[in-house]
């Protein structure tokens, strides 16, 4: 007489494979991240107001002396309500500035030919760890 997996062979049953541990069933495959590398351009254009916290498409950067609000990046409504001279403003980088559409309510506007052409990034800033 044979064992009891031997006849059950011969019926013609087939041995399972033992299931994997429930901690194997868990692991997810790794995912491959792409590096940082210093092709990558993280921002050429900044939209964000800092004063209204908004997106807009006329945010430019200001160095100003106007003791009611700390933010550079501004947009054109949020300066002309600040009373921020056109004079004080150091780019020409946003939308609307770029289709020449820019205009000021409060004084001049300065035109867009004024500006330094805006450089491409050449590199990064500091030291590339992926955490900015």
């Amino acid at each position: 007489m044979g064992s009891l997996k031997d006849e059950l062979l011969k019926a013609g049953l087939k041995a399972t494979q033992a299931p994997k541990p429930a901690k194997a069933q868990n692991e997810r495959e790794q995912i491959k991240k792409k590096h940082v590398t210093e092709a990558i351009i993280h921002q050429e254009q900044r939209n964000f107001c800092e004063e209204c916290n908004q997106v807009r498409p006329d945010v430019e950067l200001y160095y100003h002396r106007n003791p009611t609000t700390e933010a550079e990046w501004i947009c054109v409504k949020c300066a002309d309500q600040l009373k921020i001279a056109d004079s004080f403003r150091q780019t020409a980088q946003s939308d609307t500035s770029i289709r020449k559409m820019f205009r000021r309510e409060h004084g001049a506007t300065r035109a867009a030919t004024e500006f330094k052409a805006p450089q491409k990034n050449t590199g990064p800033r500091g030291p590339i760890d992926g955490n900015r």
